[in-house]
């Protein structure tokens, strides 16, 4: 199992991410959640950029390595949360992923500012043109604020089902002003519309565990795409254990993630690797998912 598993929510520890991760949060989520601040997010922290980054990095390398994770999985994201914001490109994610010594694979990013057609040419170059595996899209951290099935969304959609790439949303209960924002019928009106486009909730629609496992539940029979659960750090929250109640239910529809920073790559391997999961339903969600999901 080690050194297949693939990390499907990995924001790495440099400067354009931590706008969005203060030290602050990252402990709090960190305490939350029961984890150690990564030594990697630690040593982010001695200056903004350039030598700090680079060597934070190359701990987070080790970090992944070291708990057995072949691919982590980084996004572009233009997002903004109490009074926090963040501005990834996908250049930069191009960048990253390339220096990375094939360790760290790319999502795009949506910027909700741009105009829509604007946004379906940077999808199709991102895809096209800078190797990138698929789309991130925040509608709820959008300046103005969608739903994720907002009528001025399906553009963006139908690039992505054109391009044969998945869309992670984020979800959870930061997705938007309120939690309505996670509310899993909005991505099950998305995944009707698109059946053949496969539909990623990052978080996995936390605090709606069980109405997010029963939208993966209809949607895995409309089309070859669907919805997949990335519960990341919330199977081990209040309730979480239904997640993992889910992922031997429908194995073919979840991912693992970390959400590095709010956990530690190696801890949280070894405690999902300590779930009570069967062989098969364990590698789906380890690894066999992502890969299909992303053509590796």
């Amino acid at each position: 199992m080690k050194g297949k598993i693939i990390d499907f929510r990995l924001r790495p520890p440099t400067a354009p991410y931590k706008g969005f991760f203060p030290e602050g949060i990252v402990r709090f989520a960190n305490f939350r959640f029961e984890v150690d601040t990564p030594e990697s997010y630690e040593k982010s922290l001695e200056s903004e950029e350039g030598a700090a980054d680079q060597a934070a990095l190359e701990l987070l390398y080790k970090e992944i390595d070291n708990a057995g994770i072949r691919y982590g999985v980084m996004n572009g994201r233009h997002s903004h949360l109490l009074g926090l914001s963040c501005h990834v490109s996908d250049d930069y994610i191009a960048e990253l992923a390339a220096q990375s010594g094939d360790r760290l694979l790319g999502l795009a990013g949506v910027d909700g500012s741009k105009p829509i057609p604007e946004t379906v040419a940077d999808v199709e170059k991102a895809v096209k043109e800078l190797g990138l595996k698929g789309l991130c899209i925040e509608p709820g951290l959008f300046e103005k604020p969608l739903y994720a099935d907002d009528e001025s969304l399906m553009p963006i959609y139908e690039k992505c089902n054109e391009l044969e790439v998945p869309i992670l949303f984020m979800t959870g209960p930061f997705a938007g002003p309120d939690i309505t924002y996670t509310d899993p019928v909005q991505f099950q009106h998305v995944a009707e519309a698109f059946p053949d486009l496969p539909l990623v909730l990052g978080h996995g629609a936390y605090p709606f565990v069980n109405e997010a496992i029963g939208v993966a539940l209809k949607c895995s029979a409309i089309g070859s795409g669907g919805v997949f659960l990335s519960p990341d750090v919330y199977v081990f929250a209040a309730g979480g254990n239904l997640y993992v109640k889910g992922i031997q239910w429908l194995p073919d529809r979840f991912l693992f993630a970390s959400a590095y920073p709010f956990g530690n790559c190696e801890q949280l391997v070894e405690r999902s690797l300590a779930l009570p999961l069967d062989e098969e339903a364990m590698a789906r969600y380890m690894y066999e998912n992502a890969e299909d999901l992303l053509g590796l």
